[in-house]
């Protein structure tokens, strides 16, 4: 033992240690009225010491010294004592005090020595000795012993990576200590916050899932949803739409896709200390822990709301102790993950003219126009475009530019920054937090003013004026500016980016944006401007009458006010006679302006009334009982007004409008109410029986009044085998295991519609298809049918579960196996007569079972040596099937292709076509087509070729369809894939020593199958206006014998392109599913905390410095190289027109006063 501790404490303070040149160093310096500063750093360059000093001693007095070759302890002795300072050693620093200063301190303090041992008695090396509040401190030596100078009755801290920290106050008598450190654990007896309330973490019978604030500290993130994906199993983040676009967020769910039904949202209830909200708008540095409430075992009390699981997003608040204050920032930097590449101009136009002659089309770049491509790429002539006929600029066809327009819309890099502070403390009756939180977001648009800035400010002041009084207040407001081009806002930027042709320059000859580079409409279009102010006013009164007793009153009052500005500018195209004339936009809004300015407003109220007793008795029974009442009263209020024809364009705004029409306005009003009655017991037997009852009885408003009550049960239990004796002689390597099982009913009240139950009429304004005087009429259409009986969708689940703890903890795990079947789905009601002239109203009749499972393992340790190290993974897998749909003739696609739910479908299921390649020879294709004497490939296009795909028979007919396109009768289609991402993984690895700490963490998903549709991978296969050529898209097919300018390609993976647009080859198949399986290196990050000797002196009690980066690398299946594989979700992602994800590289430093 005395050995390795001898060992472990060389490692503790090598960083410490002063080198064998510097102890016996000497130093020559020769210097006369030279100032303090100049002779110390001529001493430390000759050395491999530094000098500490503070603010007390005047660097800049001019000293004389004359030393030759003498040791550095004679020159300072010398030096200091004709200045009145002292210094002290301490290793490889020489720390610099005047001598009052040290005198003074001398007199008010008092010597301690102590040790510092853990649970086996054993010393523990370099353990932290702060006298709390102060940045007065020291670390254990290779005995465990410490001695410090401290005021009389101050608070010790003492703490050691692995072990729970412990603070100890130092009598006046005292001077003598023995601290014992109990190993952190981190299991058993945390503490979890749940509905309502709090439990022990070994107490908990549901499935419950945590996340502490250092799995979301100073990851460059831009906001919550960002930082939890992959860091707990079942909680999946789902990149926008819209992929990396400033104003989006990820979407969440718990446990995958909760409904199907018309209108129903699946996503979780997310609460903010208690009060429901937007998590993205909240700091993450004052979040002290997640708890995901992930079946209805621990969600029930919240009834309606809580149907697909629940999010408690704790904040942080005050401690007794000193005035604490916190700065952190995080300066980053960031770049597309992923962007594709265009051709060059020639190659672009050869590529166009291939695709249009594959396609019977002729050339759509004539030899003139792909000569003087070639001079303009050789530098033989420096213009791209000239005048046509009619005085305008040619483009497109007509042009010869060399552009690659990625480069041109997108920065290399873009900056981002955000800072925090915060300030904390309290006594024994009041104790505080408050916080503050700048970030702004930059753009990674080359045009364009986008910008995004939040700010945020958090006050929480928990006050006890009486044993049996708490009175808990907190504030929260967050306010968001986001500005962009109104151009940008619909999304036909990223349609139209990949659609711009090589052939187009960025700039005409006389210095003006192209119409056809979209930046005219980017830099003069018009803007968007959107802020967001969110206030939260909470107060919590907290009595306790008797003891284990409490009576718990909540107000919680929520106001979300929200402001869009919109104009619309005419953008100018300038002729060759010097007139201009009004461009065309591809938005639709060319010849035309106009100011749109909207105000909305949300007002949420939320009472919540409990009482809870807990009692344990001696018997090793106990119990809790709670029983509660809760509201929530919401409002909305939208007001808008538009009008065309802006005056000035430096002064979009309604009042600075001419146009002949009224102003376009228009208000939304609505309202919705729940209200909840609520009651959970708890059980626990030593431990080792738990069991857990809860009910609501919920009433929406969303119903009508016959529909509008239900109930809510859930029954959890555990079994903590760990503390049954015959386990006993197993306690030093079984900590835990506990069996658990829940089943639970819960109602969704979460509808798109406010009044489902309402038919109501559809209103419009000036949409009339007549005119009126002119105008177009407003115009009210007729109210769709609505069913009487529309009800409650109600969720069902199981969930079985084991939680683990072995080898004292230091490996910890859970599994939950669950089940969860969503009834009485809203859907389309059977068909009605034609005579009818309405849809059928919807109704609930739809059913869709989930299924799936969880696991977590966690592994976490110490080494004698102080280095300590981890690994988290987490993995989680589940699939949906619908086992109820009205579709009686079971069809399985619409007629434009789309797939269709069906009873026994799984969902997200892709059908399509198995194939057998490309044909490689216009001979393979004959001989194929005669394989199918029946019609062939008739069914899907014409004029086959080599270079386009051969379908598989598969029901041996003779030809390739699709049947009639229902189940039992699909001709030659089949279930060919999934697009249900399965088995999505977090693995996180984490090292410590000596104050350097490291961590990466890896996210992903092992298997999911997509069909692309966009342009991305089709190229030129999508008709003139929705084609491109790509780099990452040149794998395609050309004949052995080809003339192309390519060269000959027979092994490519891509059909021949058809500009044509038939889509003869893209029918879905087997041939072209990608497989978007992925592992990614979510995130990098390396810190430093310096040690206590150093920043002691600078009067700081905590620094850490750090590097840190994400979405560093991936590896896919994807054959499309154009897309990144966690942003496939939803038209624009699908299809490549979105904004990119981020790779982020950032530095920050936390400072703690």
């Amino acid at each position: 033992m005395r050995i390795t501790s001898f060992l472990a404490f060389v490692l503790i303070f090598s960083l410490h240690a002063v080198n064998s040149n510097s102890q016996n160093a000497r130093v020559t310096v020769q210097a006369t009225n030279t100032s303090l500063k100049e002779v110390l750093n001529t001493i430390e360059k000759q050395t491999d010491y530094l000098f500490v000093y503070n603010i007390n001693v005047n660097t800049s007095q001019n000293v004389g010294v004359n030393a030759v070759n003498q040791p550095v302890n004679q020159v300072l002795d010398n030096l200091f004592k004709e200045i009145g300072l002292s210094y002290v050693k301490e290793g490889s620093y020489i720390v610099v005090s005047t001598v009052a200063e040290k005198a003074s301190v001398n007199q008010q303090k008092k010597l301690v020595e102590g040790t510092v041992t853990d649970a086996s008695g054993e010393p523990i090396i370099g353990a932290n000795v702060v006298e709390k509040g102060t940045t007065n401190g020291t670390i254990t030596d290779l005995n465990g012993k410490f001695s410090l100078e401290i005021t009389p009755g101050a608070l010790l801290q003492v703490s050691y990576i692995g072990y729970n920290t412990k603070d100890i106050t130092v009598s006046s008598n005292q001077s003598i200590l023995a601290i014992n450190l109990s190993e952190d654990t981190q299991a058993i007896d945390e503490v979890v916050v749940v509905a309502f309330g709090t439990q022990k973490k070994s107490n908990l019978t549901a499935a419950v899932a945590t996340v502490d604030s250092k799995a979301l500290a100073n990851r460059p993130v831009a906001n919550v949803s960002q930082a939890l994906q992959g860091i707990s199993p079942g909680l999946n983040i789902i990149a926008s739409d819209k992929g990396g676009a400033l104003n989006e967020a990820p979407s969440i769910n718990i446990r995958g896709t909760g409904s199907i039904g018309e209108g129903s949202k699946s996503s979780p209830l997310i609460l903010i200390d208690g009060i429901e909200g937007d998590m993205n708008l909240i700091n993450t540095q004052d979040i002290e822990s997640i708890s995901v409430l992930k079946d209805a075992g621990a969600s029930a009390i919240y009834g309606s709301r809580a149907a697909f699981g629940v999010i408690l997003i704790t904040t942080k608040k005050g401690e007794e102790g000193k005035t604490t204050v916190n700065y952190n920032n995080n300066l980053r930097w960031s770049t597309p993950t992923k962007l594709p590449s265009f051709l060059n101009g020639y190659e672009f136009n050869t590529y166009f003219n291939e695709a249009a002659a594959n396609a019977g089309l002729g050339a759509q770049y004539t030899s003139d126009v792909m000569e003087k491509t070639r001079q303009f790429i050789a530098g033989e002539i420096d213009y791209a475009t000239e005048y046509d006929s009619n005085g305008i600029w040619k483009k497109n066809l007509d042009s010869w530019g060399n552009t690659e327009w990625f480069g041109v819309y997108y920065k290399d890099w873009s900056f981002s920054q955000e800072h925090n502070i915060s300030i904390s403390g309290g006594g024994n009756k009041v104790n505080y937090y408050i916080s503050g939180n700048f970030q702004n977001l930059g753009s990674d648009q080359n045009f364009g003013n986008e910008d995004y800035k939040r700010y945020a400010f958090n006050a929480k002041i928990n006050a006890k004026p009486f044993e049996w009084l708490d009175i808990n207040a907190n504030v929260k407001f967050s306010r968001k500016d986001y500005q962009a081009p109104s151009y940008q806002m619909n999304q036909v930027y990223y349609h139209s980016m990949p659609r711009r042709r090589p052939s187009n320059p960025v700039y005409t000859p006389d210095g003006i944006f192209n119409k056809e580079s979209q930046l005219n409409e980017m830099d003069h279009g018009g803007m968007y401007f959107e802020d967001l102010d969110v206030l939260y006013q909470q107060l919590q009164l907290v009595v306790k009458p008797l003891k284990d007793w409490q009576i718990i009153a909540e107000a919680n009052y929520r106001i979300d006010r929200t402001e869009k500005h919109t104009d619309v500018q005419l953008i100018m195209e300038k002729k060759e006679d010097g007139s201009y004339f009004a461009m065309a936009r591809d938005d639709g809004y060319g010849g035309r302006s106009f100011v749109k300015e909207e105000a909305l407003r949300t007002n949420y109220f939320n009472p919540n009334v409990y009482t809870q007793y807990s009692k344990e008795l001696e018997n090793g029974h106990s119990f809790t009982v709670m029983a509660g009442f809760q509201a929530e009263l919401n409002q909305y209020k939208r007001i808008y007004a538009q009008r065309d024809g802006i005056i000035s364009p430096e002064i979009p705004s309604l009042g600075n409008t001419t146009s002949s029409t009224a102003y376009e306005m228009g208000s939304d009003l609505n309202e919705w109410a729940t209200v909840g009655f609520f009651g959970r017991l708890n059980y626990s037997y030593k431990g080792r029986y738990l069991a857990e009852v809860n009910y609501r009885y919920d009433g929406s408003s969303r119903f009508n009044r016959e529909q509008r009550w239900n109930s809510f049960p859930s029954v959890s239990v555990a079994w903590n085998l760990a503390h049954e004796s015959f386990m006993t002689e197993n306690q030093d390597w079984v900590n835990t295991l506990k069996i658990r099982g829940s089943y639970g009913n819960l109602g969704n009240q979460a509808t798109e519609e406010i009044y489902p139950f309402y038919s109501s009429m559809i209103l419009g304004m000036g949409t009339g298809s007549w005119l009126l005087n002119n105008q177009k009429p407003n115009k009210a259409e007729p109210a769709k049918p609505i069913s009487p009986l529309l009800t409650w969708e109600t969720v069902t689940s199981y969930d079985l579960g084991l939680d683990l703890g072995m080898l004292n903890n230091r490996l910890t795990g859970t599994f939950d196996y669950f089940w969860r079947t969503t009834n009485d789905m809203v859907a389309p009601g059977e068909e009605l007569p034609n005579t009818a002239g309405v849809t059928p109203p919807y109704t609930n009749n739809a059913k869709m079972r989930t299924t799936g499972w969880e696991l977590s393992l966690n592994w976490r340790d110490v080494l004698n040596s102080g280095f300590s190290y981890g690994a988290t993974l987490v993995l989680s897998d589940n699939r949906s099937k619908i086992l109820k749909y009205p579709n009686t003739t079971k069809t399985i696609f619409d007629s434009d292709n789309k797939v269709r739910y069906y009873e026994n479908a799984m969902l997200g299921d892709i059908w399509g076509y198995e194939t057998i390649d490309l044909a490689r020879t216009e001979e393979q294709m004959k001989n194929h087509l005669a394989s199918l004497p029946n019609g062939g490939q008739d069914a899907l296009g014409s004029n086959w070729a080599a270079g386009d795909v051969m379908y598989a028979d598969l029901n041996g007919d003779g030809k390739i369809d699709g049947g009639k396109g229902v189940v039992g009768d699909s001709g030659d289609k089949k279930i060919i894939g999934n697009t249900t991402p399965r088995y999505n993984f977090g693995l996180t690895l984490n090292a410590a020593y000596k104050g350097f700490d490291i961590s990466l963490f890896f996210q992903g998903t092992m298997k999911r199958d997509v069909w692309l549709t966009g342009l991305y991978f089709w190229r030129a296969d999508n008709g003139y206006w929705q084609s491109t050529a790509l780099k990452e898209t040149q794998d395609y097919f050309r004949a052995a014998d080809t003339d192309s300018y390519f060269g000959p390609n027979v092994n490519g993976y891509l059909p021949r392109p058809l500009l044509s647009g038939d889509k003869k080859n893209k029918e879905i198949s087997t041939q072209y599913l990608q497989n978007a399986a992925y592992i990614r290196l979510k995130n990098m990050q390396i810190g430093y905390t310096l040690p206590l000797q150093v920043i002691n002196k600078i009067k700081v009690s905590n620094l850490r410095i750090f590097l840190s980066a994400d979405n560093i690398f991936t590896i896919s299946g994807l054959k499309a190289d154009a897309y990144d594989p966690e942003v496939l979700d939803g038209y624009a992602a699908g299809s490549g027109k979105a904004s990119p994800l981020k790779t982020t590289i950032s530095c920050g430093l936390s400072v703690t006063l």
